[in-house]
């Protein structure tokens, strides 16, 4: 028995000296939970709805919305189903969704109240507004019976109204799967952990072995040493990049797009996240510390950034936090240039991740100590 507590006694001190293990076993599950638990168990969930108000009436010398019509969007709004946008009258509703790239993750939803709504229903007529979305996003069928019901029941709160017709149309310019959505955010995934994870345990596990300190003795400057990780990780990107895309061409038929802003993000990517594994790999001592520090970074950039699902499905405060991580931009960047074809998004994104790769770069060579305390 003696025997089997020393044994026991063994595994528990290993453990308490393992920072991964501890990460692991406690830490872990922990943020799954607060991640899942902030996402998903805040009550219901709202989508957005961008509503354009074509009936206009004359107050003084504006033109305004009708009371009507303003009573029909604050019964849709008390749903709570939807967080409403305006799309100002004058323009052409659905253009300006278009031109907004960001909107493809979102699902592109309009609703169009036509010039003469009130008019109609006061007249005991049949009017009909149109409900713009795209029918193969689930949320968007879902929210459509929400229209419907929510239009029904607005049309019974005033006696004599006949029933308001929805014209549902679509606006999707391209028929999206979840599995066309889901192949960029693997890529970004994938470029996430090999660069993050690949600087942090090559620094940790070069620093116990005391090689950072002999490289100092050597012509290697810091910036030479960075840039030759960063080289191994766009080799490693390369493969990991075309084995997606044959896997999902080939396995589930996903016709993604590789242009210069594809390849472009791919490779500010691959500068952006071993220098982050590079900054992260200054704070940490040994290769166990490195580990459960590059997992306290990477998981939660991994499921805020819409790698598995859109941002829209998060709180407001979620989506503010993913405004601000890196991965956000490499997703929406490959998502935009694989996906939804939009140069100008992709553009965007591919200089925000190449500015703050070059920053992160930077920041870990002016960092880094070749001469370890």
């Amino acid at each position: 028995m003696k025997r089997i507590y020393t044994v026991i006694k063994g595994h528990v001190k290993s453990w308490f000296r393992s920072r991964s293990t501890i990460f692991w076993t406690i830490a872990f599950p922990i943020l799954l939970i607060l991640l899942f638990g902030a996402i998903f168990g805040g009550g219901s969930q709202k989508f957005d709805l961008y509503v354009q108000n074509q009936d206009l009436v004359v107050q003084g010398q504006n033109l305004v919305a009708s009371p009507t019509s303003q009573a029909y969007v604050q019964v849709l709004n008390g749903s709570q189903a939807f967080d409403i946008f305006q799309v100002p009258a004058a323009e052409d509703g659905v253009s300006y969704m278009k031109v907004d790239g960001r909107l493809h993750n979102r699902g592109q939803r309009l609703l169009v109240v036509p010039q003469g709504f009130e008019d109609s229903l006061n007249r005991n007529e049949s009017v009909s507004i149109r409900f713009y979305a795209d029918q193969t996003d689930q949320a968007s069928s879902t929210l459509t019976g929400i229209v419907f019901g929510m239009t029904n029941a607005f049309a019974a709160s005033r006696q004599g109204t006949p029933p308001i017709l929805v014209q549902t149309e679509s606006i999707a310019t391209r028929s999206i799967r979840y599995i066309d959505f889901f192949i960029p955010g693997v890529i970004g995934m994938t470029l996430l952990t090999s660069g993050v994870f690949g600087a942090v345990s090559t620094n940790g596990r070069y620093r116990e072995l005391k090689i950072i300190k002999k490289l100092a003795t050597t012509p290697l400057s810091k910036i030479e040493w960075i840039l030759g990780m960063i080289g191994y990780q766009m080799f490693l990107a390369a493969i990991s990049v075309a084995v997606i895309l044959v896997v999902g061409r080939f396995a589930f038929n996903v016709t993604a797009v590789v242009d210069v802003y594809t390849v472009a993000l791919v490779v500010a990517a691959s500068l952006l996240f071993p220098g982050i594994g590079m900054v992260l790999a200054n704070f940490v001592k040994d290769a166990d510390g490195a580990e459960a520090a590059a997992n306290a970074i990477t998981f939660p950039m991994m499921f805020l950034s819409g790698t598995f699902w859109p941002r829209e499905t998060m709180p407001d405060f979620l989506k503010t936090v993913a405004g601000y991580l890196p991965l956000t931009y490499v997703n929406d960047g490959l998502r935009d240039a694989m996906i939804y074809l939009d140069p100008a998004q992709a553009l965007n994104n591919t200089v925000i991740a190449l500015g703050l790769a070059i920053g992160f770069v930077i920041l870990g060579s002016v960092l880094m100590n070749w001469k370890e305390e």
